[in-house]
Formats: structure tokens, C-alpha cells, sequence
């Protein structure tokens, strides 16, 4: 049947109609029976009836929907300048370097089809923005936004083998900084590219010279456009080996002339962008643009101009990339197009881990029940022995051990055939990792063997008693795969005696044979940049492995932080808080996929680390839903730059570190379509009751009521007023009590200077305030404001369970509803109201609608009365609010469409350093 299933995609692709290949064509069964006969004695199909064609046409029709269902929940995003989509088709011809690549990650990789039909989706959106000649035009530039530790190298390749395919003969994947990965790397595509029934030859270019050897030169390479030679380096991002690549390209014209070229520079974020003041360029940024501008390394006009540049960031991390200078020839900005990868469902990110709450359900999770905090004594006792004045490890790190060790013997009991890790990150001084290891040596004295039998005991039970597969199943709805149970201890007793008894051990170097000898017990490494150390982190090849799931306990800080994967990460203990969201995201070596073992990772933080991952969870998703609201309403990324998540926030968190923040871009925060809000409460009488004295006050101020709203069904519960001066608004923010713990609003000046600023240049008119009430409740009953205003209270619970530090988090606030209850509308005006019912449940729909309605520049102010004794529903995951008062939350929305760089230049965000530095070192 393969041969109808192609043609019938044949069909599909030139635009042939689902209705029109009923009868394949023809105009009746008639007809097409006549056709199916003609096909089977001229075309080599098989004997089909009319009933079986018709069968097999709505299969493919409904496999069509169902992936097309899955690109659009799945598919990538990309914004692009105007008319810049080139015409390419991916080639379907089975000996194409696509379609081998396809069938390896299928059939020897274990890629799953519908992932890679996603994979193949998004790379010709990529491939649609590039250009095979920039003779005019100069080089095209983009971004592309994955995710960390999410299979980046497997859609880099698949961009490489499509452009190919299409004409392109000769790639650069700039790497990071350490060699033993360049190496890699290099051998790794290569090898999967050449696939032997490949019509196309691909050549790896190892650290080429600007001086070559016979064989080695420019010169010795075909580039025609006959040719079915592919030429792949991978160069570090060193100073030497970037302008030993650029001569080699500059040696000879007639080869240069016939380059068709892709650049990809991986981790584009780092050591890329230029940190250098403005009269100056690192030396890394300044090569690349060389490269890129078509200049020799000494920054003159090159021999001649390639055929093509294209260049692409490709980074976890892109906020320096949009934040660093403006667009221009000399600036990396992605001014051509910004893409943004999607994950499976078996991808395990910081917003399945650490929660992400929004209004459209579809991008909500109430995050994994597996971080586990880690006591102010304990960081202290670890800042301890990191000087030298302790030898015990504290019983958090004593708990993470024993974890690991039983989710070690765990793996081996499953069978699993890989490295099984442990991660100890707590500190970036080299000092610190060595006695924070001698501290772990001293813990496994074999004296100590049955008290470390006993933790392993408490923490199995514990453990699987907290994060059963049934709260996995309702933590992580959509996970694709099954998911195996936990063992019982007693299965898991014999591996552990077996580990403890082997030891903890370092690598070792046979000299004999010049290689590491493995062994069945756990393997400390410590990997960081002291030249004097021997004992990096390096995992056995397939044929190397002692045993099955053989363990690494890693002790480490910026070496593991990028690059380097931590194989079968099971247990992490982590104390290292960050200034920079970047930085911090990049840590985060838990990221990624635990196929086979989704109920063991599990991973230590203290209260701050943890407030800051799941502030950088929200980041990540809104850049991603900025950029999808950029694609949905056609805005160009050369003219209007997305919006990093800015508020006041960045207080707790910068984006990224002031020398990656160069140009009028970095200086540039619009709160444009921002969302923020009150999700986190102090529990303390006093504050509450001034915030509940705070409203009175405010809505006295207000005066009467809207009363054109009488007729909007959203309005029913709510009081409404509108055309409120921002002062009385900026009154109300400014006085309320935030809770510390409230990352959101804990610096108001950027947010009232912003305010400020474009209510004078008449971009902001005056706001609508809302107070937002639910039906009549019996159980939660009603407030009185004033002595002529009452609202209904709402309910809203915990998201977690009390832990005695006074901290109320409740997740979002805000009901989607209440957004819409300002609308002056009549019962009769069927149109709206449809409108209404009909939006999306998420803040992008909403501000369209307002801009349709002509509302895009009126911001709204949504204040609830949480009750206090709130209560969740039956076989929710959620806790009591065990409030001590009634709560007043807020949420703030500031709408409208931007249709240039931002409302306003040049603002930039003061960042309170004191609060930054909380680092246990």
C-alpha cells in the first residue's frame, strides 16, 4: 500500500482536495473504479476495490488531522521579516540526506513519529527563512529558541540535512569552549548524516589552517552545484580556531564564490555576544561578524563574497541574544526570524517540574511533586564545610545520598544499561568541591555502612509514599509513555550492600592500556577548571560498562553547567542562587528526559533557588507565548524586538548580566500586555487587615459605579469603575503590603516611571477598576467595603502545604471572566456578546478582543477578597488557605498591540545587588 499512500501525499501537496481524491480525481465511483483498474495494469498498484480506496483515503485524511492537530499544539513558532519565506520543499526521495536522517532517528534512535514529524514541521519553517543567495541582500540571521538538555544536536542535524538536500554545501556548528565535546560532536553528526543509501557525501573539516596540506585545502574541496559533496566542521569558540576557519575559507576565490553557507552557533548566548563596551567588540563576537559580514579574520574585505551566509543562534537561553544590541549588519540580533521549539510529552522542563499557571489550560501545569527543600541550618552547615570548619555532612545531603544510592540499586534492577549520576553543585570555587568531597568520603566510612542502610530504609519509604504513580499521573497529565512503579526495599537491600561494599572510588588511568577502569561501585568525580585535577567526569563508551547503571557521583560548578550532559540524573543537590536567569537556567542538568525511570529523579534546593527556578518557568513560557502572539499578528522581529518578562521583578532576578545588555534594545522594558498579580501572601494579621483598610479607602475614592455595564453577564457579581486617573491607581499599589516572599512587585518605581511615562505621551488612557466577586455562597458569604459596597468573597486554596514560614501561596488569582466585565454591551448585541463567550481563555486573546473593541489602551485593576477559610474540592491536590484574615489580591493587566520597539526608550530596571549575592559561598 506504500505506493497509493504516496501518491495520495502527492496529491496533497500539489493541493489536491480531501473531496477531490474520494474518487481520486475522477468525478464518480463509476470513474474511479475505472481508474483503479487502469492503475493496476499501467501504474503496478494492487487490485482495489471502490470500498477500499474509500477506506483508505479517510485514513490518511484523519492521520493528516491528527498531525496537523499536533503541529498546531506542538509545531514550532516563528516570526519573520516581511515576504522573507523562501519557496523550498523538503525532498521526499528516499536516498535525500532528510529522509535518511528521518529513518535513523526512527529506526536506530528511538525517535518516536509523531515527535520527529513535529521535528520535521519546524525545520521547514526554519529552512523557509533562509537564502541561497545574499549577494543583495547580506547574511540572514535568526534564533532559534530551544530548550535545555532537549534533543537541540538531533534538530540541528535535521536542519543540516534539509538544506543539504536543498543546496547548501558547507556548515559551521560553532561550539562551546571545551575540546573532548568539539571532537564529539563532530564525529557525531558526521557519522549520522552519511548514511550509506545517502546520495550525498558528507566530509568532516577537522580544525582546518588558513595554511593547508594537500588534500586539507579550500582549493581541494568541490563546492560546484553539481557536487554531491557536504563539508561539516565544528570550531570552538576560541579566538584561534575561529581565525584559522575564517582564513581557510579566505584561501582561495573560485571555491569561496560557489559557498552556499549555514552557520550555526550553538549555546549562541555564550561567549558569542558581545559584553565589550560600545567603541569595542570581544574578540569572539568580533570574529563571528567577520565571518558572517564576509571579512577576512583581520576584519578586511574578504577574496571574494560567499554565495550565501546564514547564520542561526540556537540556545535555551536567548535573552542576551534579543537584549544585546540593536539590529544592524554589525550585531548578531536575530533581525530575520526568531523560531521557538516545542518539547514532547515526555520532556521533563522547568515548567513541568517547577508549575506554570495560566489562564488557557492547554499551557498549564501544576508542576512535579519532586524538590525537596533544603533547611537554612543545612546551608549553613554546607558553607561550613566548604571553609574547612566541618567534616559532617548535614542530613539533607546525607538524605540525597542515600536516595541516589537506592535509586542506583533500583536501575540496576530494571535492567538499565546506561550511567546513573548524582549532582553536587553548591559552590563554583575549586576549594570548595574538594572538601565538600572529602566530606562525602568521610560519610561512606565502612563503619557507618548499617546507619546508611537504615537512611536508605526511611528516605525509600518516605519517598515513594510522597510521589506514588498516581500523583505522577495527575502531576503530569499528558506524559506520553507508561510509567514503571517503585520496588519494594527489600528487592533493592542486596544492590545496596553490593554498592556500599564496592566503595566509593575515583577514576583511575590504567597505564598499562591507557584507559579508565570502571567498577560496580560509585565513581566520585569532581569537575571543575583546576588544571591540577584528575578527576573529571567521564562515562564509559557501550563497551566499557562495568555493570549495569554504573554510578557517578559528581561534585562540581561552571564545568557542568553547559555542554555537558549529566547522564541518568537521579538526585541533585543544589545550593548555587544566581543573579542572572541565564546562568541559572543553564544549571538546571535535571532538565531533559528520564525514560524508563520518571518516579526516581528527585532534587534538593534551598526556598530561594526554588522561588527563582519557578520565576524563570514563567519567563520561559511568556517569551514563548510573546512570540507566538508576534507570529499570530504578523509583527516583524527587525522592527519590534520581544518583550523578556520585565517587572519589578528582576530585582529578585536579572535577565541576564549588565555586559550582555549593550544596545537601545537591553534598555528598552515595556509592560505592554503584562499580566501581574498577587499569588503570594504573609500570613500576618496586620498586614491583611491593613490591605482589607487600604480598600476601603480606595473604593471610597471612586466614587459611584459604572452603570453602563448593567447588561454584560460578566458584570453580574462585579462592581465596575472606569476612567480612574493612574494616580489613584499608583495610591493603592503604593500602599498596599506585599508579602516578601511576592517577587512580582517588591520594586514599584520601574512600574510607575513606565506608567508614568506613557499616560503623558497619551498611549495609556485611564483604567477600569473592577471589584470582582463570585455568586451569592452561603459558605463564603460577603465582605462589606463601605458602607454602601459589598462584594461576594471568592475561593482560593494553597498550592502547597504549610510549612510554618507564614508564606500563602495561592498560584493565580485571577478569574479570566472578570477581564471581560468592563465591556459595555447590550443584550441585544448578539455579535459581541458571541465574541465574549468565544475568546480563548488566555491574556493574548483577551487584549485582542480589546483592541477590536477599541479598549487597548485602557489597563485594568481586578481586586478580589479571598476568604479566609477557603477550602479546596473533593480529591483536589490542593491545601486549606488557613488564613488568619480575609486576604485582598490583585491582578493588573496592561493591554494593547505593539506596532513598534516599545512605548518607551532607555528605562532601565535598578537591581538591589545586596539581594543578588545570597550565595552560600
Amino acid at each position: 500500500m506504500d505506493i497509493l499512500t504516496e501518491w495520495i501525499e502527492t496529491e496533497r501537496k500539489e493541493g489536491t482536495s480531501w473531496e477531490d481524491l474520494h474518487f481520486a480525481k475522477e468525478t464518480n465511483e463509476q470513474d474511479l473504479i475505472a481508474f483503479l483498474n487502469y492503475a493496476y495494469t499501467r501504474m503496478h498498484w494492487p487490485s482495489l476495490t471502490a470500498e477500499e480506496w474509500y477506506k483508505l483515503v479517510e485514513q490518511l485524511r484523519k492521520k493528516e488531522e491528527s498531525l496537523e492537530k499536533l503541529i498546531d499544539t506542538k509545531g514550532a513558532t516563528v516570526i519573520h521579516a516581511t515576504n522573507e519565506q523562501n519557496l523550498i520543499n523538503v525532498s521526499s526521495d528516499d536516498d535525500s540526506a532528510w529522509q535518511c536522517y528521518k529513518r535513523l532517528l526512527i529506526r536506530c534512535k528511538g525517535f518516536k513519529n509523531e515527535v520527529v514529524n513535529v521535528m520535521e514541521d519546524a525545520n521547514i519553517k526554519i529552512l523557509r527563512q533562509l537564502s541561497r543567495d545574499t549577494h543583495e541582500t547580506g547574511a540572514v540571521k535568526g534564533l532559534v529558541i530551544g530548550n535545555v538538555q532537549s534533543g537541540k544536536t538531533a534538530n540541528m542535524a535535521a536542519l543540516m540535512a534539509m538544506a543539504a538536500d536543498a543546496g547548501w554545501n558547507m556548515f559551521i556548528v560553532l561550539s562551546g569552549m571545551m575540546e573532548n565535546l568539539r571532537a564529539q560532536t563532530l564525529r557525531r553528526l558526521v557519522e549520522d548524516l552519511n548514511s550509506n543509501s545517502c546520495s550525498l557525501n558528507w566530509e568532516a573539516i577537522d580544525n582546518p589552517l588558513g595554511v593547508e596540506t594537500y588534500g586539507r585545502r579550500l582549493c581541494d574541496k568541490n563546492f560546484t552545484k553539481e557536487s554531491k559533496m557536504r563539508y561539516l566542521t565544528v570550531c570552538l569558540k576560541n579566538s584561534k580556531r575561529l581565525k584559522n576557519l575564517i582564513d581557510w575559507l579566505n584561501s582561495d576565490e573560485c571555491s569561496r564564490k560557489e559557498i552556499r553557507l549555514l552557520i550555526i552557533d550553538d549555546e549562541a548566548d555564550q561567549a558569542s555576544i558581545n559584553t565589550a563596551t560600545k567603541s569595542q567588540r570581544t574578540t569572539i563576537n568580533r570574529l563571528i561578524l567577520n565571518l558572517v559580514n564576509n571579512r577576512n579574520s583581520r576584519g578586511d574585505q574578504a577574496c571574494c563574497n560567499f554565495q550565501a551566509v546564514n547564520y542561526i543562534g540556537y540556545t535555551a537561553t536567548p535573552y542576551a541574544n534579543v537584549l544585546n544590541e540593536a539590529p544592524g549588519e554589525e550585531s548578531l540580533y536575530p533581525s530575520n526570524f526568531i523560531a521557538t521549539l516545542s518539547v514532547s510529552d515526555e520532556y521533563f522542563g522547568p515548567q513541568q517540574i517547577f508549575g506554570y499557571e495560566s489562564d488557557d489550560d492547554s499551557i498549564s501545569f501544576p508542576g512535579i511533586d519532586i524538590v525537596r527543600l533544603i533547611p537554612d541550618s543545612d546551608i549553613q552547615n554546607v558553607k561550613d564545610i566548604q571553609d574547612g570548619t566541618r567534616s559532617e555532612i548535614p542530613r539533607s545531603l546525607a538524605d540525597a545520598i542515600c536516595w541516589f544510592l537506592c535509586g542506583v540499586a533500583y536501575m540496576r534492577c530494571i535492567g538499565y544499561r546506561k550511567p546513573v549520576s548524582m549532582l553536587v553543585h553548591t559552590s563554583r570555587l575549586t576549594n570548595a568541591h574538594s572538601n565538600i568531597g572529602n566530606a562525602i568520603r568521610s560519610f561512606f566510612d565502612p563503619k557507618k555502612q548499617r546507619d546508611i542502610i537504615n537512611i536508605c530504609r526511611i528516605i525509600w519509604k518516605r519517598e515513594c509514599e510522597s510521589f506514588s504513580t498516581s500523583s505522577f499521573k495527575e502531576q503530569y497529565k499528558n506524559y506520553a509513555n507508561s510509567v514503571k512503579d517503585y520496588l519494594t526495599f527489600e528487592e533493592l537491600h542486596e544492590h545496596i550492600i553490593n554498592i556500599l561494599s564496592s566503595g566509593l572510588i575515583p577514576l583511575e588511568l590504567n597505564l598499562d592500556n591507557e584507559q579508565i577502569e570502571y567498577s560496580s561501585g560509585i565513581h566520585l568525580c569532581i569537575d571543575n577548571s583546576d588544571a591540577n585535577n584528575n578527576s573529571r567526569l567521564i562515562y564509559p563508551n557501550n563497551n566499557e560498562m562495568p555493570c549495569d547503571a554504573p554510578a557517578f557521583l559528581v561534585i562540581g560548578g561552571n564545568t557542568l553547567s553547559r555542554g555537558l550532559t549529566i547522564e541518568g540524573l537521579i538526585s541533585t543537590y543544589f545550593l548555587r542562587p544566581t543573579g542572572c536567569a541565564d546562568t541559572l537556567m543553564q544549571m538546571g542538568r535535571w532538565f531533559g528526559y528520564r525514560k524508563g525511570y520518571e518516579l526516581i529523579p528527585r532534587i534538593w534546593l534551598s526556598a530561594r533557588v526554588k522561588d527563582q527556578f519557578r520565576f524563570i518557568s514563567e519567563m520561559d513560557q511568556k517569551l514563548r507565548n510573546e512570540i507566538k502572539f508576534m507570529a499570530e499578528i504578523g509583527l516583524n522581529p527587525a522592527d519590534c524586538g520581544p518583550k523578556i518578562m520585565t517587572s519589578p521583578s528582576t530585582q529578585f532576578l536579572k535577565i541576564v548580566s549588565d555586559n550582555k545588555m549593550q544596545g537601545a534594545v537591553a534598555a528598552t522594558y515595556d509592560f505592554t500586555g503584562h499580566t501581574m498579580e498577587t499569588g503570594v501572601f504573609t500570613n500576618d494579621q496586620n498586614m491583611l487587615e491593613s490591605n482589607l483598610n487600604l480598600l476601603s479607602t480606595f473604593i471610597e475614592s471612586l466614587g459611584n459605579s459604572s452603570t453602563d455595564v448593567h447588561e454584560n453577564p460578566y458584570a453580574v457579581n462585579n462592581k465596575v469603575w472606569k476612567n480612574i486617573p493612574p494616580q489613584k491607581i499608583k495610591f493603592f499599589l503604593s500602599k498596599y503590603k506585599y508579602s516578601e516572599r511576592l517577587k512580582g512587585f517588591n520594586d514599584l518605581n520601574v512600574f510607575k516611571k513606565w506608567l508614568d511615562k506613557v499616560y503623558n505621551n497619551g498611549l495609556l488612557d485611564n483604567w477600569s477598576v473592577i471589584l470582582a466577586g463570585i455568586r451569592h455562597n452561603e459558605t463564603l458569604g460577603e465582605r462589606r467595603i463601605t458602607d454602601t459596597i459589598s462584594i461576594n468573597k471568592v475561593n482560593r486554596t494553597r498550592r502547597y502545604e504549610e510549612t510554618g514560614d507564614g508564606t500563602i501561596n495561592i498560584g493565580v488569582l485571577r478569574s479570566f471572566n472578570d477581564f471581560l466585565s468592563d465591556i459595555n454591551v447590550r443584550k441585544d448585541d448578539q455579535e459581541i456578546l458571541s465574541e465574549m463567550r468565544n475568546v480563548k481563555h488566555n491574556m493574548t486573546a483577551l487584549n485582542l478582543l480589546r483592541e477590536k473593541l477599541g479598549m487597548s489602551t485602557i489597563p485594568q485593576l481586578v481586586i478580589y477578597i479571598i476568604d479566609r477559610n477557603s477550602r479546596p474540592n473533593i480529591n483536589s491536590k490542593r491545601y486549606p488557605l488557613n488564613s488568619c484574615e480575609d486576604i485582598v489580591g490583585f491582578s493588573i493587566n496592561i493591554p494593547g498591540i505593539r506596532t513598534g520597539r516599545s512605548a518607551i526608550q532607555n528605562l532601565t530596571v535598578r537591581i538591589n545587588r545586596q539581594s543578588m549575592d545570597d550565595n552560600i559561598e
